[in-house]
């Protein structure tokens, strides 16, 4: 039984899609203006060993060999907490569950910030669940 989890893209608070991976700390200038996303506390390779070691497997899905990917979206406060925790594209079994239960087990986030304003951002975080 492994849990594998894939890269997340953020989308900023306008829901355009900025396509850096997970807990990238790089910013960019975007049409003028500074933009830093937010970022999992100690990175992405923090935030996948943090969703390795919290995620347990259902055993209903186990049971039944449901296996698939979890969309999950939230928004990272001004202050890094995630808010407004919802299933974009679900699976049966209690997998959307245990995913929701692990986001809001995570830590404040660093948030990411424009114009050195913190600002919320949307981050979409798509978790692959496979038996193995």
């Amino acid at each position: 039984m492994n849990a594998t989890y894939l890269f997340a893209q953020s989308s900023d608070s306008s829901g355009n899609n900025i396509s850096n991976p997970a807990g990238t700390s790089d910013s960019s200038k975007l049409d003028g203006f500074q933009e830093v996303l937010p970022q999992f506390p100690g990175g992405e390779a923090a935030m996948l060993k943090f969703l390795a070691d919290s995620i347990r497997y259902p055993k209903v899905a186990m049971k039944k060999n449901i296996q698939g990917k979890v969309v999950v979206r939230f928004v990272i406060s001004e202050t890094g907490e995630l808010r407004d925790i919802e299933i974009l594209r679900g699976l049966p079994g209690g997998l959307s569950e245990e995913v929701i239960r692990v986001v809001k087990l995570m830590p404040k986030w660093i948030p990411g910030s424009q114009l050195g304003k913190n600002v919320p951002v949307q981050y979409n975080l798509p978790v692959t669940f496979s038996i193995k």
